[in-house]
């Protein structure tokens, strides 16, 4: 009676279960590999791409200062007051009088000379979102007008004892009117006054260019340095 063989085939099948096994493995390592590259990829390209827009202004820097420069003018209004005495001493009696003034200076800013080199993007600003920022140069406001408001004025008058009030006194507030707009010409604003008319009018032309650009932009402004 002829033998049977026993093992040979067992073991064959389990070489061939393992080459499968392996072979499913490798393609497995594989095809994660190639994923995790694919995805490494488009990640780089996506941080490239937004890179690239954050250095690129929302609206084009020609078109913000061509709409920036038909604003024209910005203007800032400083309300204040002039008091301007005028007396005279005489052995008839010493005479005084005064009146003050309301007064309203006005400062503007000049934008239509802006031009495309007032105007500039950084993609290194903006609140710390890193989406970069409009910066505007604009010139120092410079005082534009001076009000004076003669008909609120409040007078006052002191006439000696051989005076006449009527004529004397108003002979020299006369003269204290006839001063008083010179006196607010030559007004000089108190240095917290100069700063708020520095920091309303960088308020002012940020919210300008907000109008253009989106209010939600960021907007900073700086003063051009004198020339």
């Amino acid at each position: 009676m002829a033998a049977s063989p026993s093992t040979p085939v067992p073991r064959a099948r389990f070489r061939a279960k393992l080459f499968v096994l392996i072979i499913g493995a490798a393609v497995a390592v594989g095809l994660a590999a190639y994923l995790h590259r694919l995805q490494s990829s488009l990640v780089s390209a996506a941080k490239a791409q937004a890179a690239l827009d954050s250095s690129r202004p929302p609206r084009p820097i020609a078109e913000v200062a061509e709409a920036v420069r038909s604003m024209k003018l910005v203007t800032v209004e400083i309300d204040t007051k002039v008091k301007v005495e005028r007396s005279e001493t005489s052995w008839r009696g010493n005479v005084f009088a005064a009146i003050e003034v309301p007064v309203r200076l006005s400062y503007g800013t000049d934008l239509s000379k802006m031009n495309v080199d007032s105007l500039a993007w950084s993609s290194l600003l903006g609140m710390g979102s890193g989406k970069g920022a409009y910066v505007v140069r604009i010139p120092r406001p410079t005082r534009i007008a001076t009000e004076v408001f003669s008909e609120r004025e409040a007078p006052q008058v002191q006439a000696g004892w051989l005076r006449l009030r009527s004529m004397a006194g108003e002979y020299y507030l006369s003269q204290a009117r006839k001063d008083a707009t010179d006196e607010a010409r030559e007004l000089v604003l108190l240095p917290q006054d100069a700063a708020k008319v520095e920091q309303v009018t960088r308020e002012q032309v940020a919210a300008l260019v907000k109008s253009i650009v989106g209010k939600d932009a960021d907007v900073q402004v700086v003063y051009q340095k004198a020339e």
